[in-house]
């Protein structure tokens, strides 16, 4: 879901990070301060333009158990921001609600029950590198350094740093948990530099 859906959600992580740096703003500063950082005058027109739209999540399947594993590749190496966590009654985590690039992204463990039993359907987990339906593209400032640290975190390389068609540094990773990551860089390349 875009983060624009979310704009509770950014202020009270705000809220949150200003606290244990001993700065008290009420939940309703921050909603301001959220809705001027999404570039509308003030939170009420932000709220009318995010009711009228839809919004899109997604959920990341890994093997039961390392949703919190997976959490913290995500917030190491994409630089992704925990919002929230879901228990299950015995207090054990469920899922874990990350914001990464303006979308909500769920890392779920996948239901061992649904895994024992493969012929009631999915989702369930990546069991080899790459037996996935999706590829989650993103955009950053230095493919380089990014794909360095990914590496660094456990990924491994799928397809090495180039430049492509577009004149863009590319690369593509797996991720620990076997899930595909194209990593395109904002700006043209001028030239290739090694990872």
């Amino acid at each position: 879901m875009s983060a624009r859906a979310h704009p509770k959600s950014m202020a009270k992580a705000l809220r949150k990070a200003l606290a244990e740096q001993n700065l008290d703003l009420s939940h309703s500063a921050c909603l301001e301060i959220v809705a001027r950082q999404l570039g509308a005058s003030n939170w009420n027109t932000l709220k009318a333009s995010s009711d009228k739209s839809a919004s899109l999540s997604f959920t990341l399947f890994v093997e039961h158990g390392r949703q919190e594993e997976a959490a913290i590749f995500y917030r190491t190496v994409f630089g992704a921001v925990p919002t929230k966590t879901h228990y299950l009654q015995q207090r054990e985590p469920m899922a874990v609600e990350l914001e990464l690039g303006g979308w909500l992204v769920s890392i779920c463990g996948s239901n061992p029950r649904r895994e024992a039993e493969p012929w009631r359907g999915g989702p369930f987990h990546p069991k080899e590198k790459g037996s996935v339906s999706a590829v989650y593209r993103l955009d950053v400032d230095n493919v380089a350094a990014m794909l360095k640290t990914a590496v660094a975190a456990g990924a491994s390389v799928r397809d090495s740093l180039q430049v492509a068609d577009n004149g863009h540094r590319v690369a593509t990773i797996f991720d620990p948990f076997g899930h595909i990551w194209a990593l395109h860089e904002k700006a043209v390349a001028t030239t290739i530099q090694a990872a």
